[in-house]
């Protein structure tokens, strides 16, 4: 499953309303069309500068895990209706160490596309074979720097060579699994987007199949300060562009902001109504937090239909397709939305 053409497919369709109708249609027909993101562990090994688990008393805060129980409940809940599985959205899966048995749980219950979001440094090829070879579709790497001192410096206690050993193995176990996907994260900021210029370089032995340039955005309390696009923006053709245009010469996928994309990020002018039911109604996330039973779903009271049969999932849709939602609850759903570019 090409879950990026579905993406491409996706991102075309400009209506909301048409949008809505193909989730509907995917729901009454008990297909799969859920995301589902999961973080086993709460915590992280190391300290990226523009993450809050740069700072100390959120670490402190975030150090739960899900029990063995926990993660059979959800695989038994929601995983037969689920299209992706993504496992590591807001902390490092690695620490958890039964991950080839959670990736085989979701490749068992017949997911399509099982990906990891990793740091990549408790990673090495041995290991990064067995998660394969468990199911695993996709490894995404977040990096933030691509020479030592700024890897080393944004992602603080994090080992540039253990990164580049890492990007080694992923070439090797490639070569033995083509259809193994690798995408990089990369998440440009002031200090590192003239970094980009080494892009080619650094991935010059493994061609990644998805390459993400992620704008910074003050999304929480952070060590890192510095949220301007200025910089970005002015150099945006000699930095970003090379990058893009390279990703389509050589077949990568590239998500990417356009410049026009930055100026209203920049200006304050991203903030804008859109319609958030498309954004939640595929996505669930399960993370170990103390009240997480009481977000959405609690697998062990009730499973995915049992859940829509609550909540007239089926109806809240019709209605939203026919325009009965609330204009109060239009005017509450607001976000900085950030319209990428997939190609």
């Amino acid at each position: 499953m090409n879950v990026y053409q579905l993406l491409k497919i996706y991102q075309r369709i400009k209506s909301p309303r048409i949008k809505l109708m193909g989730i509907l249609a995917l729901h009454v027909m008990h297909r799969r069309y859920i995301n589902v993101y999961l973080d086993p562990v709460m915590g992280c090994n190391i300290q990226c500068q523009m993450c809050y688990f740069s700072i100390e008393e959120k670490r402190k805060e975030l150090h739960a895990r899900f029990s063995e129980d926990d993660l059979e409940a959800i695989a038994k809940a929601i995983y037969h209706r689920a299209l992706k599985l993504q496992i590591g959205c807001g902390a490092e899966p690695t620490l958890y160490k039964d991950l080839e048995k959670l990736v085989k749980r979701g490749k068992d219950a017949g997911i399509p596309y099982v990906s990891m979001t990793t740091n990549g440094n408790l990673l090495d090829e041995e290991k990064l074979r067995s998660l394969v070879k468990a199911g695993l579709n996709e490894i995404t790497l977040s990096t933030h720097g691509l020479t030592r001192d700024t890897y080393e410096k944004l992602m603080k206690f994090g080992n540039y060579d253990k990164f580049l050993r890492l990007i080694a193995a992923c070439k090797a176990v490639k070569a033995d699994h083509p259809d193994f996907k690798i995408r990089i994260n990369y998440t440009v900021n002031e200090d590192n987007v003239e970094e980009l210029v080494q892009f080619q370089e650094v991935f010059k032995d493994v061609k990644p199949d998805v390459v993400q340039l992620r704008p910074i955005q003050q999304l929480g309390k952070t060590a890192y300060s510095n949220f301007s696009l200025r910089k970005i923006i002015e150099g945006y053709e000699q930095y970003i562009q090379p990058v893009v245009d390279y990703c389509h010469q050589k077949g990568i996928v590239c998500i990417y902001p356009t410049r026009e994309n930055l100026l209203q990020l920049e200006q304050g002018s991203g903030e804008k109504p859109h319609n958030k039911l498309i954004d939640e109604l595929p996505y669930f996330n399960f993370f170990p937090y103390s009240g997480w039973k009481e977000n959405k779903l609690d697998p062990y009271k009730e499973t995915f239909e049992e859940y829509c049969k609550r909540t007239r999932r089926t109806t809240f849709i019709v209605r939203s397709i026919l325009g009965l939602h609330t204009k109060e609850r239009e005017q509450n759903d607001k976000t900085k939305n950030l319209n990428y570019e997939v190609g």
